[in-house]
This record gives C-alpha cells, sequence and structure tokens, in this order.
C-alpha cells in the first residue's frame, strides 16, 4: 500500500458535541453534521482545485481547541500542496447552541491558476424530492426542491441562503464571501449534492497571486417547528395543591386563587409524620379554611378504628373527594375501605370517593384491585426522582407519565384519574424497611426555585392531560409563590377549555395550547439545558418565531 493511500485509509477522527450539535471531525473536514441525533449534512469543508479540477491534498499544520460555556472552537491551520501548487489558510469551526458556523480565511502561498477556492457542503443524497427555498443575494425567495432524478444541471444557482425541513426541524444556511449553487454530485456516483462556490458561469481558471486572499463563511442554524393541530386532546383538568405532610405553619398565601382552583388534597393520619407525608386532621382543615379551599382528604391509617376516627376528626361540610389507603402498603385495602365508606355515608358525606395508590403508579399496577370498582375514580401519586435526580433523566420522565396515566385509565375501566400530588422530589420512602434517618427525611429539592421546574411543571400537565384525567395536584402551598406557582395557578384559570393537540417531541419543548375565545393561548416551555429556537405555527398557518433559554417558558395567544 502507499504512504498516500494509507494516510487515508487512517485519518483521524475527533468527535465533537456541543448543545444539540454532534460531528465528526475527519483530517479537515467535518461530517456526519447532526441535531439532536437528526442527520443534517453530509459534510463541510474547504478545498482548492487547481487549473485541470485536480484537488490539493490538505494538510493540518497545526490545531487548537477552545470550549466555553456558551461554544465550542475549534481552529485548524492547513496547507494545500499537489501539482505542483502550494496555498495556506485557516479554518475555524464555531459551534454554539443556535447554530454551527464553519469560516476560511486563506491565502496563496505563490501564484497559481485554481478553478475553485473555498467552502463546500455536502448534502445527503435522502434529500432527494425534499421542498427547499432559496434565498438569492437580493433577497429574492424561491420555493424549489432536491431533484429526485438525477439533475444534469445544476438544481440552484445565485445562493445566498437555503431553507428546507427535516422531521420538524426548520434548517437554514447561509453563505458569505462569494455566491453559491449547488450541483448534483450523484452524477458521478457521488452520495451527495454539493453547494460551492464560485458559479461555473463565471470565468475560470482564476489566477492567484501570492498573498491574495479568499474569505468565506457559512452558518447552519435550527428552529424547532411545532404545529398546532385543529384535534383536541383532552381539557385542562382541574389543578390544585397539596399539604405535602408539613407539621410547622405553612406560609400565609396571601395571592387571590382562580375560582377554578382545585381542592386543597390533603394526606392526613391520627398522627402526623413528615416522614411520611401526613399531617393532622386538625391542621389540614386550618390550611383549607385559610385558603377558602374545598379538601380532597386522602386518609392514611393502621386500622379501620384509624381510618374513622380521622373521619371524624374532618370538616365534613368543606370535603368534596375522600379516600383511604393503608399505611404499610400505600393502596386501598379492603377493610379500610368498607369502615370509611360505611361511615362516610352514615355522617350524610355527597362528594366522590376515590381508591387506589398513595405512591408510585407502581402500587396501582401490581395491586388492580385497590382501583375498586365502587369508587368513583382512580388515584396515583407520581415523583421523577425514585431512581436518578439528574436534570436530563427527570425531563425524560414525562413520556412515560402518559404511559401511567393511558394505564391507569385501563386499570379503572375509563374511570376518571385523580392524580397526586406530583411532586418533583419525593415527598416519602414507599419501599423504605425501617424508619427513616434523619438525613433520610423529604426535604425540598433545590430544583424547586429554579427555571427548571417551571419547566418540569408545564410537561407534566402537558403529559398528563387527557380525555380520563380528572384532577392533578401538584407542589405545596408554600410553593404556589413561587414561579412554578403562578404558572399553575395560570394552568388552573383554564379549567375544562380545550387543549389542542401539536407535533412537538416532548422532550424537547413542552407546548399546552388552550382554545380560549380570543384565540389559543399557548404555554411553551424549553425542556433542554440549550438556547432552543422555536417557529410555532398557528391553525391558520401564522408562524411566529422566537427563542427560548434553557428551561424557560412563555405564553402567547395564537389567532
Amino acid at each position: 500500500m502507499s504512504a498516500n493511500a494509507e494516510s487515508r485509509l487512517q485519518t483521524t477522527t475527533v468527535y465533537l458535541n456541543f448543545g444539540p450539535w454532534s460531528a465528526e471531525l475527519r483530517g479537515d473536514e467535518l461530517v456526519h453534521i447532526c441535531h439532536r441525533g437528526l442527520p443534517v449534512l453530509r459534510g463541510l469543508r474547504a478545498v482548492v482545485r487547481n487549473h485541470n479540477w485536480l484537488t490539493l491534498t490538505p494538510r493540518i499544520m497545526s490545531s487548537r481547541t477552545e470550549e466555553l460555556a456558551d461554544s465550542l472552537r475549534v481552529v485548524l491551520d492547513v496547507e494545500w500542496n499537489g501539482y505542483s501548487a502550494r496555498y495556506a489558510g485557516g479554518v475555524t469551526l464555531l459551534f454554539q447552541a443556535a447554530k454551527v458556523m464553519v469560516s476560511f480565511d486563506g491565502a496563496a502561498v505563490e501564484e497559481f491558476a485554481s478553478n475553485r477556492i473555498g467552502l463546500v457542503v455536502l448534502h445527503h443524497p435522502d434529500d432527494a424530492g425534499r421542498p427547499i427555498t432559496v434565498t438569492s443575494p437580493s433577497g429574492n425567495r424561491t420555493k424549489a426542491a432536491f431533484p429526485t432524478h438525477i439533475s444534469a444541471h445544476q438544481p440552484f444557482k445565485d445562493i445566498a441562503a437555503l431553507d428546507w425541513e427535516r422531521d420538524n426541524v426548520a434548517f437554514r444556511l447561509d453563505f458569505d464571501g462569494d455566491v453559491f449553487e449547488t450541483e448534483d454530485q450523484r452524477n458521478w456516483t457521488d452520495a451527495s449534492f454539493k453547494t460551492y462556490s464560485t458559479p461555473l458561469s463565471k470565468p475560470f481558471p482564476v489566477t492567484h497571486r501570492a498573498g491574495d486572499t479568499v474569505r468565506q463563511s457559512i452558518r447552519l442554524s435550527a428552529r424547532h417547528i411545532i404545529r398546532v393541530m385543529d384535534e383536541t386532546r383532552g381539557t385542562v383538568p382541574e389543578l390544585g395543591t397539596s399539604t405535602q405532610g408539613t407539621t410547622h405553619k405553612t406560609p400565609e398565601f396571601t395571592a387571590p386563587l382562580p375560582a377554578d382552583f382545585g381542592p386543597l388534597l390533603a394526606e392526613v393520619a391520627v398522627e402526623p409524620d413528615p416522614a411520611m407525608g401526613l399531617i393532622s386532621p386538625s391542621e389540614a382543615a386550618d390550611l383549607a379554611r385559610r385558603l377558602n379551599l374545598p379538601m380532597d382528604a386522602r386518609i392514611v391509617a393502621g386500622t379501620p378504628e384509624d381510618a374513622v376516627a380521622v373521619l371524624r376528626s374532618l370538616p365534613l361540610d368543606r370535603l368534596t373527594r375522600l379516600g383511604v389507603y393503608s399505611k404499610t402498603t400505600h393502596i386501598t385495602e379492603d377493610d379500610l375501605w368498607g369502615a370509611l365508606t360505611g361511615e362516610a355515608k352514615e355522617l350524610g358525606f355527597q362528594g366522590e370517593f376515590l381508591a387506589g395508590a398513595r405512591s408510585h403508579f407502581t402500587e396501582l399496577n401490581r395491586n388492580q384491585h385497590s382501583a375498586r370498582q365502587d369508587a368513583d375514580a382512580v388515584t396515583y401519586s407520581i415523583t421523577p426522582q425514585m431512581h436518578t435526580t439528574e436534570p436530563r433523566a427527570i425531563i425524560d420522565t414525562l413520556p412515560m407519565q402518559t404511559l401511567t396515566a393511558d394505564a391507569a385509565l385501563r386499570i379503572g375501566n375509563g374511570r376518571p384519574l385523580n392524580i397526586g400530588p406530583v411532586t418533583l422530589a419525593p415527598r416519602f420512602n414507599a419501599v423504605a424497611t425501617q424508619p427513616p434517618a434523619q438525613e433520610e427525611l423529604p426535604a425540598r429539592d433545590a430544583l424547586q426555585g429554579t427555571p427548571f421546574a417551571v419547566a418540569w411543571l408545564l410537561g407534566s400537565v402537558t403529559a398528563l392531560t387527557g380525555p380520563g384525567t380528572g384532577s392533578i395536584s401538584y407542589a405545596t402551598i408554600s410553593e404556589l409563590g413561587s414561579t412554578a406557582g403562578q404558572l399553575l395557578l395560570q394552568l388552573a384559570a383554564q379549567r375544562g377549555r380545550e387543549v389542542l393537540v401539536t407535533d412537538t417531541r416532548p422532550e424537547v419543548v413542552a407546548v399546552y395550547p388552550v382554545q380560549t375565545p380570543g384565540g389559543v393561548l399557548t404555554f411553551v416551555g424549553n425542556l433542554t439545558a440549550d438556547n432552543i429556537a422555536i417557529r410555532l405555527v398557528g391553525l391558520s398557518g401564522t408562524r411566529s418565531d422566537f427563542s427560548l433559554a434553557p428551561w424557560q417558558t412563555a405564553t402567547m395567544l395564537l389567532s
């Protein structure tokens, strides 16, 4: 094997990853450029070709990499040699959350004649047939498409920018430093379309004297496309909050609550136990009175007698929902159910009876008899941090929340779901084998006061909204004053309104479009740690382009 052939086979590959972007740097060529794992471009590089279209061989003289919080930069010093010609230049690769930019700054070492010097882009062959918009240097926009059959001539000319879509992401290439055009490289059996400069309509070869420079740049950007569909996924469920086992005086919440805000969910027991998320009946009743809210009481008891004792301590006139669970199994057991329902009916209770699990969906799924057929609704709780506390893993639980709601609806034979408490941090350890040590007691999650908590809340409401969801209870009274709590209040005020379907990926962007008399009130949240560009398309086709910072949420009204 020749030395030249061996060097080509052994080209070093450097794997580059920053934010949503990934690529491979093979020698001087950037290849397999992807956005969140989605292939975008096959390659991008600088080329130098002589007067006979022969390509000079690049050699990297030096490289340096600089990674900062907001960017990844790779700078290559390159020499091109061959066919009695030499050329030198620098190639800079810049990765940022919103874009990838490749810049070329070249200079002739000595005089030589060239047919092409500059950057080229290789598009994937499966782009064939894909619609694209070509923007000219004068700003004119022309709709076209990558050719399906091999095109004998350049399909796109006079290019300053290209726009196309792939899997609900809008991509754009902006070109600077020359006018570009595209040819169909399948003519030569290459697996690509190639966008390059200078247009072949201009005379060539061009003589470059020593010191003559060529400067070009290509910017690749991405924008998530989210389309709101004229299809209903459900209605905004009743949204409320919970006591979450407070045993101290909860900070006063003075802001007015929406008229449609849900009852206060209180997990009550004869003996309060913070480690188990339990509060006394008297404190629960006091909190409900202070908030002027009805009560959704979930009694946790060891014996039927305990269940009855707690029930008798609750203000019957304030109770709208009532459930009972074993303090050891955390599900609705037969003896507790019989005692509670019998006594409640004797006392004249007219509200809903709930049954199921007060812990994870796991206990409901493994004990499906707990969703008693004579109950009005089915219950279970959610926390995303049973096994891990990493933000990305927490976000990944959102599509799984939808699966649990679908499964719970089947278990309950279509009866409504009253889901909650839904808490970012676990409120108690449902699988503990002995009383927890002090350091194991539930604590306020450090994420709770951050934008992440707001984005996760929106993602969770989006995931759990469906035809069978009657109510969801989030967080605690003390958190209603937080940014996440304020979002909960805004969403609660939309109770009963239709929620429309979108085509977004739920682990990237949360979108909650609510049909209102004034238009589609749309709540949007960035579920990533990167800046993200979004194109929101309304029912009428109107577009709204905007960007969100990591974990940022926004609200807008679409026509």
